[in-house]
């Protein structure tokens, strides 16, 4: 009697931790799938642009010192900033964030951290819907989306995968 009552336990300790790792395997396939969705459309439709930060402060003082205008400022600054495309994404982590949205931490090219959210799903892809700010700096350099998109696949080589679930 002990014998089948200890074989019985066995067996449901088994389909409860196989259950249980079925479910962490199941949910660390969607977190690497939403990985590769979210370097993608970065890679395809952002850039990282910088500026010489001696020739932007001679522009900032000329255009203080009222010697141009803002459209002759405005494009002074577009011919001085450096563009260069989206080559190497490392995600960091996972978290839930406020209203239970999802929060992606990343670093592009080892010099921009980006935090990433979302609670929507496009009704037409399936996929979620990031969000995030592009408009601030990070060590000189800023985010900004392309002028033409592509739908070129970033290299796996270049995706640096978080796989330690959700926190």
């Amino acid at each position: 009697m002990k014998r089948k009552t200890l074989i019985a336990l066995s067996i449901i300790i088994l389909v409860i931790g196989g259950a249980w790792y079925m479910k962490r395997e199941k949910d660390l396939a969607k977190l690497h799938d939403i990985q590769t969705d979210l370097a993608n459309y970065l890679y395809n439709n952002y850039r990282l642009y910088t500026f010489n930060k001696e020739e932007l402060d001679q522009l900032d003082k000329d255009y203080d010192n009222e010697k141009m205008t803002f459209p002759e400022y405005s494009k002074r600054v577009d011919e001085i900033a450096k563009y260069s495309d989206i080559e190497k994404i490392e995600f960091t982590g996972f978290s839930v964030g406020p209203m239970n949205s999802l929060e992606v931490r990343l670093i592009i090219n080892d010099i921009y951290t980006l935090r990433a959210s979302s609670n929507t799903v496009s009704a037409e892809t399936g996929k979620l819907i990031f969000d995030f700010n592009t408009g601030k700096g990070q060590n000189n350099y800023f985010l900004n989306e392309s002028e033409e998109s592509r739908t070129d696949k970033m290299p796996e080589k270049n995706i640096i995968y978080d796989n330690k679930g959700v926190k």
